[in-house]
């Protein structure tokens, strides 16, 4: 499910946040990617998220709704170097 919820589409689950991330990357085999998805809407947020142990993240709205794109996806890029 959603990390966090989400106004981009309807989805039959409820946000599972950051400690279902954490869980979830001490359950699966570290060669497999832990992708999050789900009101990961700033690069504030990919930075929590990358903490909890996501390994990359999937956005719509932080970069379709930012005023200044570029910008946007230079912040979402930094905001995944913090690990």
């Amino acid at each position: 499910g959603p990390v966090f919820g989400t106004k981009s589409k309807n989805v039959a689950f409820d946000p599972q946040g950051l400690e279902t991330v954490k869980k979830w990357k001490e359950l699966i085999d570290p060669e497999v990617p832990l992708v999050a998805i789900g009101g990961i809407n700033d690069a504030e947020i990919v930075s929590q998220v990358r903490r909890a142990g996501a390994d990359c993240v999937a956005v719509i709205s932080a970069v379709t709704k930012a005023s200044n794109v570029d910008q946007a996806v230079q912040d979402l890029n930094s905001a995944m170097d913090v690990c």
